[in-house]
């Protein structure tokens, strides 16, 4: 007897099962799975971009602030103030890493100013609680672009040279000034110190500040003493007016404990120059 040998031909599912593993394929597989994760990588790092979250940001808290709810809109002010913090430890973003997040250049300054004017309208309009927490938010970015431009060299999110309407910022707390309580005036007097870097510059600001330092409310003297302090580590000639000033509060006898020692940490704020050091040197000597 004759043994036949039949030959089944595999079936078309085998064949392509054993296509997809030739080596070709397996190079074209890695390839897909390396730019999956580049994708993946570049994703992620736009989520920790800030300015590539700016205008969900802004949207947000635009959002917020037009609820009636006064909880929402404070939980978003301070929310408001850890981003413009984390925002700050970044440097500002160049043509390639606009690039790579599809941003115009100059699109993270518009967005930065376009929340900055949000919460000084929300200090204008807004009652003392909306007022307090947008002092707090910029209280705590202040420290930090201090730190972060003396140990990292970084200009934070309240330079000047990022700032671009700050014309209108200052306008709007300004007007919170003449037209508020004391409180209010007090509270205005520190934002123009967190803003010393580009409140400095306006001559207007400059007397608001120097006319209250001799003010009789404690709370306005204090809070104008913060604000000197501030522009006086930026302005030489501002701390020559502000030295001959405090030489006079801190002589007098009634001045109260606590305008003595916020005019002392004013002192520890002024530029060491050798004309600001005699200056200071000449009342001591006679005293």
């Amino acid at each position: 007897m004759f043994s036949f040998l039949i030959w089944h031909p595999l079936p078309p599912f085998s064949i392509l099962c054993l296509g997809e593993c030739r080596p070709d394929n397996y190079a074209y597989t890695s390839e897909v799975k390396a730019s999956s994760s580049r994708r993946g990588l570049n994703e992620f790092a736009m989520e920790k971009i800030s300015a590539a979250c700016a205008m969900e940001w802004s949207i947000q808290l635009e959002k917020a602030l037009r609820s009636k709810k006064r909880a929402r809109a404070i939980e978003a002010i301070l929310e408001t103030g850890s981003r413009l913090k984390r925002w700050s430890q970044e440097p500002e973003a160049k043509q390639a890493v606009c690039s790579m997040f599809s941003l115009v250049p100059g699109e993270d300054r518009l967005f930065a100013n376009t929340i900055l004017l949000r919460l000084a309208d929300a200090f204008r309009v807004g009652d003392r609680e909306i007022r307090k927490s947008i002092v707090m938010v910029f209280l705590s970015n202040h420290r930090q672009h201090r730190r972060n431009e003396l140990k990292k060299g970084i200009k934070g999110i309240l330079s000047k040279g990022r700032v671009q309407n700050h014309v209108e910022l200052l306008s709007r707390v300004k007007a919170v000034f003449e037209t508020g309580d004391v409180e209010s005036r007090a509270l205005a007097l520190i934002l123009f110190g967190c803003w010393a870097d580009f409140a400095k510059d306006s001559a207007e600001i400059r007397y608001l500040v120097l006319s209250s330092m001799v003010s009789s409310s404690v709370p306005e003297v204090k809070a104008s003493l913060f604000a000197a302090g501030c522009f006086c580590e930026l302005v030489d000639d501002f701390a020559f007016v502000v030295l001959e000033m405090l030489v006079n509060i801190m002589s007098m006898l009634a001045t109260a404990e606590a305008m003595r020692l916020s005019g002392a940490r004013v002192f520890a704020n002024m530029t060491c120059s050798h004309s600001v050091a005699m200056k200071a040197f000449k009342p001591s000597k006679k005293s």
